[in-house]
């Protein structure tokens, strides 16, 4: 590699910055490529631009919503809006950004240069005063965005934006980075590139569907088949109820979760518990190397590797000489994280489909279920993941700062024993027992035909796959796509 000598030239031209950063050059093999600015459709303004309301604005109940720079993470092509990335706001303090389908949204400040694609229209959100609406061409619009995301814009991003303050500021210097293109079989490669992207918006959408429709049958089996003796009427806790419960929070005797306790244990086809002797804690063991990603080392789990529909969204290895403690199908349970405040993302299941996964180990973050069948694991999964169930975590976790569910506490959580048909409808739409998982069959499948679960398998696959035919045009590879195969 070429050494690159840092001039006084230079640092003059950078307003006599000093921080090392700012002065780092990235090497480019191939000479085709164009500042993101060069690529827009026409000149930013600042309608392009979010806005600040103020948390005076901020209030609950209202149909308006404020997005933060938090919806936009790096494991996900979509806007992740949720309590923590959005707040709802008065209506008189609302700007319409009209912001529809197909939309690039990017984040100049705190997580700066992330960016995402909206799935669909958003007449009831804004953005914030760090997000901007960036105006690109239809034609290569898939092309850049995946570039956008790339490790080579960040890189870029970082170098132009100094570090050392708690929050960075981009402002607009996203704009002078580059986007590589191909000098060689220019559209095959960016048709290419924009048909990968595309599938994983594509598969990305079908996993939030897939969600969505798994929690609906699962509350409409509740709602639609109680007992037919079953009144629900709010009690507030007695002297005696205090006793037993041993607890003074209010959480457990709110109207809301004893509401959803009456649903549960009132469900005609019954309950049932965990049993104790299948629920374990995880550990982190003393001796480890999470950098290590050589053969025969295991998938390392904590609470931020899991995401909210039910699988691993970030993949990590650890490499330890201790015993492992993922060796079988397991529900995985977050036990205590400082997401959200208010214990809603406690609680939250991810199934660890052995046959996928491999051997793996999962910290002390973490409880798993062992010990039944993949179809009853997968159901414990979807059910705790229900909107429902967030609500009865979020009142039944305990602790202010850091919100926390003991074992005892998911051991006396009523689990609804469903009719076999219904089970095997979410089973079905969560899991697909065979899945090839070459790159041809994923670019061509109908994502509405495979289970939630292997769909977060082919958008993986995809995601890395992309990656490195990103390197590729990045490094100045000669290649060419024949029938989605690269010819060399």
């Amino acid at each position: 590699m070429k050494s690159i000598i840092t001039t006084f030239k230079s640092i003059k031209g950078k307003d006599c910055l000093l921080s090392s950063s700012l002065h780092k050059q990235i090497n480019v093999a191939n000479e085709n490529y164009f500042p993101l600015g060069s690529l827009l459709s026409r000149e930013l303004n600042r309608n392009d631009l979010g806005k600040e309301v103020g948390s005076i604005n901020y209030v609950s109940g209202s149909n308006f919503f404020f997005t933060k720079t938090k919806a936009l993470q790096a494991f996900s092509f979509l806007p992740i809006l949720n309590s923590e990335s959005t707040e709802s706001i008065m209506p008189q303090a609302f700007v319409d950004h009209n912001l529809k389908a197909g939309d690039i949204i990017l984040s100049k400040d705190s997580n700066i240069g992330e960016t995402v694609i909206l799935d669909k229209d958003y007449p009831n959100y804004m953005l914030s005063g760090a997000l901007y609406k960036l105006p690109l061409n239809e034609f290569d619009k898939f092309y850049i965005l995946a570039f956008i995301k790339h490790r080579y814009f960040r890189e870029q991003l970082n170098r132009l934006v100094p570090k050392g303050a708690t929050l960075r500021h981009a402002g607009t210097k996203f704009l002078d980075c580059n986007i590589p293109f191909p000098v060689n079989n220019r559209d095959a490669i960016i048709n290419h590139v924009s048909n990968i992207t595309r599938k994983i918006v594509e598969i990305e959408i079908e996993i939030k569907k897939r969600d969505s429709e798994i929690n609906d049958i699962i509350e409409t089996e509740l709602v639609n088949n109680q007992k037919s003796n079953s009144v629900y009427n709010f009690t507030h806790a007695t002297y005696s109820q205090l006793l037993i419960g041993k607890r003074l929070d209010t959480g457990v005797y709110s109207n809301t979760f004893q509401r959803i306790t009456h649903l549960l244990t009132n469900y005609k086809c019954g309950v049932f518990y965990v049993d104790a002797n299948k629920l374990r804690s995880g550990s982190t063991p003393k001796i480890r190397d999470i950098s290590n990603y050589s053969e025969g080392s295991l998938r390392w789990i904590t609470p931020t590797n899991c995401s909210d529909w039910g699988f691993i969204q970030t993949h990590e290895k650890i490499s330890t000489p201790t015993k492992n403690n993922l060796s079988e199908d397991a529900v995985l349970l977050i036990n205590r994280t400082s997401r959200g405040g208010k214990g809603e993302y406690v609680g939250i299941g991810t199934f660890y489909d052995y046959d996928a996964y491999g051997d793996g180990h999962h910290n002390q973050g973490i409880y798993r279920i062992t010990g039944y069948s993949k179809e009853l694991l997968v159901f414990i999964t979807t059910f705790m993941n229900t909107k429902m169930m967030r609500k009865y975590c979020s009142a039944l976790s305990v602790g202010s700062k850091m919100k926390e569910i003991k074992s005892e506490q998911f051991l006396s959580i009523p689990i609804p024993a469903l009719e076999s048909k219904v089970l095997k409808r979410v089973y079905k739409l969560f899991y697909t027992e065979i899945f090839d998982k070459s790159i041809d069959n994923i670019l061509s499948l109908q994502p509405c035909n495979v289970g939630l679960f292997h769909l977060s398998i082919a958008e993986n696959i995809l995601a890395q796959y992309l990656n490195s035919v990103l390197d590729m045009i990045i490094d100045n590879i000669d290649f060419n796509v024949v029938n989605n195969k690269i010819i060399r």
